[in-house]
């Protein structure tokens, strides 16, 4: 498999649909708390066990897919992770294609804050720009704030979902998991400009983010058809 390939399958395979599954979830479940009371009303139907079940299932499935988002590389599997993508960046960059759209890849780094050499390198190739961006973002995953949620998020996965140990671990906030998935959405926006001429982020928001909201808009419809119907 060509570099451009297997970077195309980590990002779109593993990182893009991850990020969609997390964004679904996330969703879903914030309408399902919503009208959690219209859910449980014994005269709207008491859905409130079939939903209750739903919400089980989605906390694992969010947990799991940003999970694997911020795995690590594994040498015997190929795993679809940031880290990994950045590895592939790095270590096979001869193979990689000049940068197809400059002007949006500069666009799409705004994250890493004006005058950061890492927009400027973008002028320069290629070359100039993978040797800042890669270790400008592997910064940004081993600061403080986003070493302590993947840790406390694979501590869940580990010890609650994967294994059924007799610990109650604490995860992360919504808002820790939301962050993490931002930096994730960050890195998509600026390597789908930079080597597949691909949208994901375009003006600061994620594309997909649109698409990810429709099973929960298809919910909101039917509590209010319950509602309408009562």
């Amino acid at each position: 498999m060509s570099a451009l390939d297997e970077l195309k399958d980590v990002v779109v395979e593993g990182l893009v649909a991850d990020i969609f599954k997390m964004e679904r979830a996330y969703h879903i479940l914030s309408v399902i708390g919503t009208n959690a009371d219209q859910l449980n009303d014994r005269a709207l139907g008491n859905f409130g066990e079939l939903f209750g079940a739903l919400q089980g299932s989605l906390e694992v499935d969010a947990v799991l897919a940003v999970a694997r988002v911020y795995d690590l590389p594994s040498k015997q599997y190929p795993t679809r992770c940031l880290r990994r993508a950045l590895s592939l960046m790095e270590d096979r960059l001869a193979e990689l294609p000049e940068i197809v759209e400059r002007y949006n890849t500069k666009l799409s780094l705004a994250f890493l804050g004006k005058g950061s050499p890492v927009v400027s390198s973008v002028d320069s190739g290629r070359d100039a720009f993978v040797a800042q961006f890669v270790p400008a973002f592997r910064e940004i995953l081993d600061s403080e704030a986003v070493s302590k949620a993947v840790d406390s998020l694979k501590y869940v996965r580990d010890k609650r979902i994967a294994h059924n140990e007799a610990a109650e671990p604490h995860g992360p906030t919504w808002e820790a998991l939301k962050s993490l998935l931002d930096h994730a959405q960050n890195f998509v926006g600026v390597v789908g400009w930079a080597f597949f001429n691909t949208v994901y982020v375009h003006e600061g928001t994620y594309f997909l983010s649109d698409d990810a909201k429709r099973p929960s808009r298809a919910l909101s419809r039917l509590v209010a058809r319950l509602r309408d119907g009562a």
